[in-house]
């Protein structure tokens, strides 16, 4: 009852009031539905293609899932890689960097042209947008952790991967949620970008088909799916991330002999 409170109630009415203003726009400056279509109009037109919006709606899952996926772990490796290694970091944080200055609009039609038209290319396409965050969070959080609880485990002999697996990613795991709560508000993007480039199904190619054929409400539709998408995408990474945090707390707190907090 409480999560429903503080956190779906809060957004539900904040829809609700931007559904109205926008009902309450298109009957005061009766503006043609074929620019503004009514959201009575929008729902109609998502119910009548419910099931053409779902074939769409399941290949964008996939594409997009897959990509935060690879792009997490993926990320979370070269994270680790920069860590353990100065030369590695002053050598790659800039290319990483340069990598994420070209849209996705501009990469996609390359990764297409080179793989094919398949799955693979476009979740290559996620891939490299999710991972990006991840990276840049997780390696400045792991290099972040306590110098001193650090510089004691060295004093000890303890090894690289020791003090990586005892101190260094415990403490990251806070930067990692971070990063992970950033890329998966960006996967959705990008995958509609990948099926605009090169797809035959998915919600980026309902959008265009319905571009293409003016209807403005069908448009319309697909955008509030995609919308409600990336929340869900970003509440269940949220909803994951908060628990990782809870395990790592707790079993900080066992360490400590105190209770977590």
């Amino acid at each position: 009852m409480s999560t429903i409170t503080r956190q779906i109630l809060p957004v539900l009415v904040a829809v609700i009031g931007v559904v109205l203003v926008w009902d309450l726009l298109v009957r005061i400056t009766g503006v043609p539905d074929y620019l503004l279509p009514a959201p009575a109009q929008v729902w109609q037109a998502a119910w009548n293609d419910r099931t053409l919006l779902g074939e769409h709606l399941l290949a964008t899952v996939q594409i997009a899932v897959a990509g935060f996926a690879i792009g997490a772990v993926l990320g979370l490796g070269i994270a680790v890689a920069l860590t353990l290694s100065d030369s590695a970091r002053r050598a790659v944080e800039p290319i990483l960097i340069a990598s994420q200055a070209i849209p996705p609009v501009i990469f996609a039609p390359i990764v297409i042209a080179a793989m094919g038209f398949g799955a693979w290319p476009k979740i290559l396409v996620v891939t490299l947008g999710a991972f990006f965050p991840v990276v840049i969070s997780a390696a400045a959080a792991m290099r972040s952790v306590d110098r001193d609880l650090v510089d004691l485990l060295v004093s000890m002999g303890a090894s690289r991967g020791t003090v990586l697996r005892r101190v260094r990613l415990p403490g990251a795991v806070p930067g990692i949620v971070a990063g992970a709560k950033v890329s998966a508000s960006y996967v959705v993007f990008s995958a509609i970008i990948a099926e605009w480039m090169g797809s035959s199904v998915g919600l980026g190619v309902y959008l265009q088909r319905s571009q293409a054929s003016y209807r403005m409400d069908q448009l319309f539709a697909a955008v509030g799916v995609i919308a409600v998408l990336g929340v869900l995408l970003f509440w269940i990474t949220a909803l994951l991330g908060d628990r990782a945090l809870a395990r790592t707390r707790a079993a900080s707190a066992r360490a400590d002999g105190t209770s977590p907090s």
